[in-house]
């Protein structure tokens, strides 16, 4: 039985509500952007989605940042590019959101930015 979109969003929460208890800061970081809801239909998925990786990215410190991206693979580049750019568009910690699309830049290329750009679906 494959789970409803709610239930994987539950899971997909608690698991990094673990992560983050136990300051596992890397695996919550991969967990949120493994299987975005990109093909949901359901915006309130989508943005519960977005809460959690914000969640996440707000526990990141700016000496941990390089290391937590640089440990990415380059799908999970790509993800959290396209929730930089969402999260800019939201204006929501701009900061902290430049200081990430640097590293990321330095780690995935510009090639990560042509991608999110022209990727129809978004996160």
């Amino acid at each position: 039985l494959s789970m409803t979109e709610e239930e994987e969003l539950l899971l997909r929460n608690s698991q990094v509500e673990e992560c983050l208890s136990k300051k596992d800061k890397a695996n919550a970081l991969r967990i949120c952007l493994d299987n975005p809801p990109v093909n949901s239909k359901s915006e309130d998925i989508k943005d519960g989605n977005f809460l959690i990786v914000e969640k996440v990215l707000l526990a990141i410190t700016d000496a941990e940042i390089h290391g937590l991206i640089h440990d990415l693979s380059p799908d999970a580049c790509d993800v959290l590019m396209k929730y930089i750019y969402k999260f800019m568009g939201k204006c929501s910690n701009s900061a902290l959101m430049l200081k990430l699309h640097s590293q990321l830049l330095e780690k995935a290329g510009i090639g990560s930015i042509v991608r999110v750009l022209t990727d129809r679906k978004m996160v």
